[in-house]
């Protein structure tokens, strides 16, 4: 493990992924193995330039015995286009392998074989980055599309909602077909969503704290309405990821959105009605 974060970040190997490894030399496999990893880490990576260029602080990098993961902050609050934007970086860079893989063919540097056995890896990585259950690729993009339509309350719940359902699914049909992989797979991405589910309230006083702490000609100016009667708590579950609120309380004004989270964050008034900020 890199505990000095050579690049700004820490990167780890998980304790499994040496057993895998032993497995593979085992098997005869471990070239086939090694490279498997490799390609995951060069996409872990193009999730990391882009972040970086985006300007999120990247906080680790870890390999898993059946992928990888970039772990990064700055997340909650930004532009949900930085997010699909990130997401959609480490399936690049298995596009671009999967065209270099055909071109050493073409040049007689690899034979076909192992082209093919190259691109269809990247293929398979990409693939199944891209399905829609937190935290892979597809579920980070799915969120990004769902907050463009909802407050970022309701659409991390939908997506953690619909990232448990399919984890599930995979993990019955890992069971009901005995596939290993799959059980394993499935059990991993079903706990950390049951995990995000339990944690949530916790990232979600993080967004809230973003927003707060985030200079407003950071976003854009949107306007919602509430009425008089809502709670400070229920008017903060309104509030979209990457925009910053105007807030039209019917029948007594205006209230400005770092007045509604200072009386959350700071003042305790989550039960307070929202037409006694304004008045």
């Amino acid at each position: 493990m890199n505990k000095g974060g050579w690049f700004g970040f820490r990167f780890r190997i998980h304790l499994l992924f040496w057993v895998v490894i032993g497995l593979s030399v085992a098997a005869g496999r471990f070239l086939e193995v090694c490279t498997l990893f490799v390609i995951v880490l060069i996409h872990e990576f193009g999730h990391v330039a882009m972040a970086k260029e985006l300007g999120w602080k990247v906080t680790e990098v870890q390999l898993l015995p059946f992928g990888g993961v970039a772990t990064m902050e700055d997340s909650y609050a930004t532009d949900p286009l930085d997010e699909i934007v990130i997401a959609l970086a480490g399936p690049f860079m298995n596009v671009v392998m999967m065209g270099l893989s055909y071109v050493f063919w073409l040049g007689g540097i690899w034979t076909e074989e192992w082209a093919r056995f190259f691109l269809m890896s990247n293929a398979a990585i990409a693939g199944f980055n891209l399905l829609p259950i937190w935290p892979l690729d597809g579920g980070r993009i799915l969120l990004g599309l769902l907050c463009y339509l909802l407050p970022y309350r309701q659409a991390a719940l939908l997506c953690l909602l619909g990232s448990t359902l399919f984890a599930g699914t995979m993990l019955g049909l890992s069971l009901f077909d005995l596939k290993i992989n799959l059980l394993v797979i499935g059990s991993y991405l079903l706990a950390i969503n049951i995990q995000a589910f339990l944690r949530f309230p916790y990232q979600f006083f993080r967004f809230l704290m973003e927003k707060y702490v985030r200079q407003p000609v950071e976003y854009n100016v949107q306007a919602i309405q509430i009425r008089p009667d809502e709670t400070v708590l229920q008017a903060s579950q309104k509030l979209r990821r990457g925009a910053s609120h105007l807030i039209y309380v019917q029948g007594a004004g205006l209230l400005a959105e770092d007045q509604l989270l200072r009386a959350l964050l700071f003042e305790q008034k989550h039960d307070t009605a929202v037409r006694e900020l304004v008045l």
